[in-house]
């Protein structure tokens, strides 16, 4: 409870609500908001779009949409190597049909990189992921997530709706989730009811295959709808979640039969939470996240990456300075450290610790998404 009271402070999150378990022995503070307020959840709801594609759909199938090589696996692992946003998709309203309209023009998406090319982290496939499953249960995305997850799982509390607490910070406001958008995030509920899908996960038996690594991006590996990273020898299985400003974070230990929930309104609230996790990690492993070290890069290595990349929605400018690198964009200038030959870490201030890398040659990944070089 320290640690969160003092990570709370530090980053002025609003409110938090933490739940976790550890073989059984559940739980939960909040500061700032009472046990039942419903955060968005934002894209902890991948995991649970990935439980109901793994239950209606064989993974190994094309997807119809884009080429054959193109399976349901991919969609899941953030491999198609397909881009990962179409725009603004309230455009397509919130009838029942919105989310087949945003799946229509998946054929125009850019194809960055082939297929198992590079982790790219994708909105897109989910949507398709999600299409699919509801086409094969014969359904609305909403109503198929409710018969084989949600109900199953025991989430009394999620809802589409509005969240009980208003986002906060720079990433605030944007409006309703809209429809199209809701198997890669739209889901509203409480600490305790994602807790409830933790128990789930770790009880179910099949859904060890949503835990096997397939792709790596910078400083993990992932699954299908789960990150993965290792803490004091021990597998940790998750995903967070940001969107409004709000961000959340959902982790699993299945070693352990241990799981955490942090939720928060706040676009610094992921900041928070790592914070949190890490005594909490401490708890259970007795140990917190490693610290990467720095190397050393040549002058010569640091300026081959050098130049102005671009994706869907963000423009970043890369220059050697600082401490390895100086990135800047709209929204950001931050300086980053070498913990790799091509991955570095932000120092300091808001983005403190988020990483980056250069999986392929004229392309970043910033973001947990592909940008080329355009300069």
């Amino acid at each position: 409870m320290q640690a969160s009271q003092q990570a709370v402070e530090h980053w002025q999150v609003p409110a938090l609500s933490v739940a976790t378990s550890i073989g059984g022995e559940r739980r939960q503070f909040q500061l700032g908001c009472d046990e039942d307020a419903r955060f968005r959840i934002a894209s902890i709801t991948k995991p649970m779009t990935a439980s109901l594609a793994v239950q209606l759909l064989d993974l190994d199938e094309s997807t119809g949409i884009w080429p054959d090589e193109v399976h349901v696996r991919h969609l899941l692992a953030h491999v198609t190597g397909f881009g990962g946003e179409i725009g603004d998709l309230a455009r397509f309203g919130e009838g029942n049909d919105a989310l087949g309209a945003a799946v229509a023009e998946l054929p125009s998406v850019e194809r960055l990189v082939p297929l198992d090319a590079a982790w790219s982290y994708a909105n897109t496939g989910y949507w398709l992921a999600g299409w699919l499953a509801a086409q094969q249960n014969g359904s609305t995305y909403e109503e198929a997530l409710q018969e084989h997850v949600l109900g199953p799982a025991g989430l009394s509390d999620a809802t589409f709706g509005s969240p009980s607490l208003e986002g906060t910070g720079i990433e605030a406001g944007g409006g309703d989730y809209p429809r199209a958008r809701r198997p890669s995030g739209g889901l509203v509920t409480t600490a305790a009811d994602v807790g409830r899908f933790a128990d789930w996960q770790l009880g179910q038996p099949w859904t060890n295959a949503l835990r096997v690594p397939l792709a790596k991006p910078p400083g993990g590996v992932y699954g299908l709808g789960f990150f993965g990273e290792r803490v004091a020898g021990t597998d940790i299985w998750g995903h967070p979640g940001s969107y409004g400003g709000f961000q959340s974070t959902l982790l699993l230990v299945p070693s352990r039969q241990a799981w955490f929930v942090g939720l928060t309104n706040s676009s610094l609230g992921s900041q928070a939470l790592r914070e949190i996790e890490d005594a909490w990690f401490e708890e259970l492993l007795g140990a917190r996240r490693r610290v990467a070290p720095t190397v050393e890069l040549e002058p010569a290595a640091l300026a081959r990456l050098a130049g102005t990349y671009e994706n869907e929605d963000l423009t970043v400018t890369v220059t050697p300075g600082g401490e390895g690198l100086l990135l800047q964009t709209d929204d950001l200038e931050a300086t980053a450290r070498p913990i790799g030959p091509t991955t570095f870490e932000i120092v300091g201030g808001d983005a403190d610790r988020n990483r980056f890398d250069f999986p392929l040659d004229g392309f970043a990944r910033i973001g947990s998404r592909l940008a080329r070089r355009v300069a």
